[in-house]
């Protein structure tokens, strides 16, 4: 069964450095090696950031999904 973290309870930063780059590696190899983005992407997703969040849940395979924010996070 997947198990909800949260990284400020259950990592340290290395293991967060390392699952993000290996995140990252992932998505970058299965979009054809390479993402593209604007400033204003960016900016968007600052935007987005101060009422959603990702969650990650660790099982057989790793999910990550975008969720709101709980108020007290916002």
């Amino acid at each position: 069964m997947p198990q909800i973290l949260n990284f400020s309870e259950h990592a340290n930063d290395e293991e967060v450095s390392y699952l993000t780059t290996l995140l990252l590696y992932h998505l970058v190899e299965r979009c054809g090696g390479q993402i593209q983005f604007t400033v204003n992407d960016v900016n968007q997703v600052r935007e987005n950031l101060s009422t959603k969040m990702v969650q990650i849940q660790l099982g057989d395979d790793v999910r990550l999904r975008i969720i709101d924010r709980v108020p007290e996070l916002q």
